[in-house]
C-alpha cells in the first residue's frame, strides 16, 4: 500500500518540525497553502522554509495554486460565499495536483502535505484533498502527522461522524448522499475559506 502524510507546522520551533519528518522518513514537503506565509510563525514563510527544509535534505514544493482552498471564483463557492470543495475537487486544476501528488508517490519520494493548522480535522489537507485521495486513489493510505501520534484518515472519519452525528440523515429520507459524505459536508461549511467576509 502507498503512502501519504499530511502535518500541520502549527507554530512548532523548526527544529522539531523537522525532527517530526525525519521519524517519519519525509523527504519532500508540498505546501499546500494557498497563501505560503505565516502571521504567528515567521520561519514557516515559504523562503526561510525552503532553505531550512533543503538543509536537511528535504524536497519542497509548492502547490498551494493547485491544492490550496482559498477561491474567489462564484461557481466554487456555496451561497453565503464559502468555498465548496466539492466543486473544487471537480476542477481540472485540482485534479492535475492530484495526479502530480501521485507520480511523486509512485516515483518513491516520501510526501507529506503542509498547511498551518495543527489539527488535521480543521483543515482543508483533510476535508478537501485526503477526502478525495482516500475516494479516488484506493491504493493510497492517508496518514496524519501529530507529535505524539499518527492518525489514519479511517480515524478522522470516525471523529467527523461522531462530530456531525445528530444532524446526519442516516435514513436518507432527505438526500441520497451516505453519512459519512453527509459529514464531510457539514466540515467544509464549518472550516471553508469565505470569499466574502475573508475568514476561513
Amino acid at each position: 500500500m502507498k503512502k501519504i502524510y499530511t502535518i500541520g507546522h502549527s507554530i512548532y520551533e523548526t527544529d522539531n518540525f523537522i525532527e517530526l519528518l525525519k521519524n517519519n522518513n519525509i523527504n519532500t514537503i508540498v505546501d499546500v497553502r494557498s497563501i505560503p506565509y505565516s502571521k504567528f510563525a515567521s520561519q514557516y514563510n515559504k523562503e526561510l522554509l525552503h532553505q531550512h527544509l533543503k538543509q536537511n535534505s528535504i524536497h519542497y514544493i509548492f502547490m498551494g495554486d493547485m491544492l490550496g482552498a482559498r477561491y474567489k471564483d462564484k461557481n466554487l463557492l456555496f451561497e453565503n460565499g464559502s468555498v465548496n470543495f466539492k466543486k473544487v475537487q471537480e476542477t481540472k486544476l485540482f485534479q492535475d495536483g492530484i495526479t502530480r501528488l501521485y507520480k511523486g508517490i509512485i516515483k518513491g519520494y516520501k510526501i507529506s502535505l503542509m498547511c498551518s493548522e495543527k489539527e488535521a480535522f480543521d483543515c482543508h489537507r483533510f476535508g478537501l484533498i485526503s477526502e478525495y485521495i482516500s475516494k479516488n486513489l484506493t491504493d493510497v493510505e492517508i496518514k496524519h502527522i501529530y507529535p505524539n501520534k499518527i492518525l489514519s484518515q479511517k480515524e478522522l472519519e470516525n471523529s467527523l461522524i461522531k462530530k456531525y452525528h445528530k444532524k446526519i440523515d442516516y435514513l436518507g429520507l432527505e438526500t441520497d448522499k451516505t453519512p459519512l459524505e453527509q459529514a464531510y459536508i457539514l466540515r467544509n461549511k464549518d472550516i471553508a475559506y469565505n470569499a466574502i467576509s475573508k475568514r476561513a
